[in-house]
């Protein structure tokens, strides 16, 4: 059994997409003939809401140190806004920032120090076959490649998330030489986006290094057991569109680099043509200037709910339980493949994507039949999108019964299959001297 120790500031059982992504692969490595060791922050300290993995305790490395003030703000976010615990942490975040400015200290680089520190007395334990690192933080990459070279190891970087500005059409690689030097060392290079792997092509950052585009996935299993629901008709089954309730689930956070305002807009519309009853249940994070502008909206507070965020278990019953998953790619983020898609693909429930033009997952929805895509910065766009889910949803549900393969491909044992095939491929192509 070949072994990666794999290094991120995301480590599956704490939060954020790296976290996930990574969980859902480690059970079916072993059938590619791979175990993966993931190396970063131990999740009691460094997420707001750890959740537990199978295999956590074997698979994952966690290392503590994580600066105080980042402790105390884990802490006071785990705590409702206004309390006295929410305050009281608070106030020992500030005073622990101000001493660690004083104090020169960077908690990135305390972060990066424990990293490096662990993946090295974890190599102690067990043997390697490779050391590798995940970006967006692109300095995971330069402490993995040393600590790959420590080791005498080969070395491959992962791009989650390219290192740079996106301008939607247009990408500004930060510091490029740096991105260059640690690419031209690394025995092979993973992108979460076939558009980045293009991008980081064209713009000559890889180089003749090998690399592959890999997916997202899902969790192997059953979905859910339906919940009651309204929604779209089977096709065949005359409705009009007025009587059609229709339901969307939001999962994850929403910052004001996914804005929502022309959904606002499609949805007074929507009220306004008497299109029936429509309701978007938004959970977690959302800036304040949507939450503001649903509040002050009566049309809008009648159809928009924003609830705290959910754990990943229940934001699969919701997502069985709506008639359309709800997924916002900002306008610049031409290259983004979001873990939401893939996520939720096993369910039976179409998805409203919304994002900019030339996103490769319109091509990926477009062949699985999954669901409707549409301009993220057009009100019209998002508003016929709308009703095309309120007149064909029960045709999406229909074709994913009648073809599984396809969706297939995305579950977490394949995916899991072409990461050590890939894994393999390095090796062979550029071996250590």
């Amino acid at each position: 059994m070949a072994r990666a120790l794999i290094l991120s500031l995301q480590p599956p059982g704490g939060g954020g997409v790296q976290a996930r992504r990574y969980a859902k692969l480690l059970p079916h490595l072993a059938g590619a003939g791979w175990e993966f060791h993931v190396v970063g922050p131990d999740p009691r300290l460094d997420a707001v809401t750890p959740e537990l993995i199978d295999g956590q305790d074997r698979f994952c490395h966690y290392s503590r140190q994580v600066s105080r003030s980042h402790r105390c703000a884990i802490r006071k976010n785990r705590r409702r806004a206004g309390t006295p615990l929410h305050l009281w942490f608070g106030l020992r975040q500030l005073i622990h920032q101000r001493l660690e400015r004083l104090g020169g200290h960077d908690p990135q680089t305390h972060a990066l120090e424990g990293l490096r520190t662990t993946a090295l007395a974890t190599a102690a334990a067990i043997r390697f076959d490779l050391v590798a690192g995940i970006c967006p933080d692109f300095r995971v990459l330069e402490v993995a490649r040393a600590v790959a070279d420590e080791l005498g190891k080969p070395f491959v970087a992962i791009y989650d998330d390219p290192y740079g500005h996106r301008e939607k059409d247009l990408f500004h690689p930060a510091e490029p030489e740096r991105q260059r030097a640690v690419l031209a060392a690394a025995t092979g290079a993973v992108f979460a986006s076939p558009l980045t792997l293009t991008r980081y092509r064209e713009q000559g950052l890889l180089g003749s290094t090998p690399a592959r585009f890999l997916p997202d996935c899902f969790e192997v299993g059953e979905t859910p057991p339906s919940a009651a629901r309204t929604g779209p008709p089977a096709p065949g089954v005359p409705m009009a569109a007025a009587d059609a309730p229709l339901t969307l689930f939001h999962p994850g956070n929403l910052g004001p680099w996914r804005p929502i305002e022309p959904l606002l807009e499609a949805v007074r519309r929507w009220h306004g043509e008497g299109r029936g009853d429509l309701r978007i249940l938004l959970y977690g994070y959302l800036y304040e200037a949507a939450k503001t502008a649903i509040r002050c909206d009566p049309t809008l507070r009648s159809s928009i709910r924003v609830h705290a965020a959910v754990s990943n278990k229940h934001s699969h019953q919701l997502a069985e339980a709506a008639d359309a998953v709800l997924v916002l790619i900002g306008p610049r983020h031409t290259d983004n493949l979001p873990s939401k898609f893939f996520e939720y693909l096993p369910h039976a429930t179409p998805m409203l994507v919304a994002g900019p033009a030339g996103n490769p997952l319109e091509a990926i929805l477009d062949a699985l039949h999954k669901g409707v895509y549409c301009d993220i910065e057009s009100s019209e766009a998002i508003f016929d999108a709308l009703v095309a889910l309120q007149r064909q949803g029960g045709s999406y549900r229909d074709h994913q019964r009648h073809n599984p393969d396809a969706i297939g491909a995305y579950a977490a044992n394949r995916v899991a299959w072409n990461w050590g095939a890939a894994f393999d491929g390095f090796l062979a192509a550029r071996p250590l001297p």
